[in-house]
């Protein structure tokens, strides 16, 4: 299991996956001094993303249709990794790409990215 969004898990021997980028945002605010360098303050707590990217080849045409009705729910969810560590998260964006169609309009090829948000006070 790479990991598992609540009932919903993303098994490494089951999918492709790309990739799992995870992005961290140390909020400042910047304010330029005639004269002298630019002064810096923070204005907050870091905000974290993760983006999860792969492909599906020769897989169920509605394998991400659970995934999809759970994002358009628009609720947090828990994130967990297979070394134990979990996140609550949003759900931001699904991206789906079909491609290599067959003559009766089915498809052997579906890419797909994820675009979580995760809250560090449990949203």
């Amino acid at each position: 299991m790479l990991a598992q969004i609540e009932d919903f898990t993303f098994e490494i021997d089951k999918t492709a996956y790309d990739r799992l980028k995870r992005s961290i945002n140390y909020r400042f605010n910047s304010t330029q001094r005639i004269g002298n360098h630019d002064n810096w303050q923070n204005v907050g707590k870091h905000e974290e993303s993760i983006e999860l990217s792969g492909v599906l080849l020769l897989k169920s045409q509605t394998q991400l249709d659970d995934f999809e009705k759970m994002a358009e729910e628009k609720v947090a969810r828990t994130l967990a990794f297979s070394n134990g560590r979990c996140k609550t998260i949003l759900i931001l964006s699904l991206e789906l790409e079909q491609s290599s169609f067959l003559k009766d309009g089915a498809f052997l090829r579906q890419g797909f990215t994820i675009s979580i948000a995760v809250d560090g006070s449990g949203l």
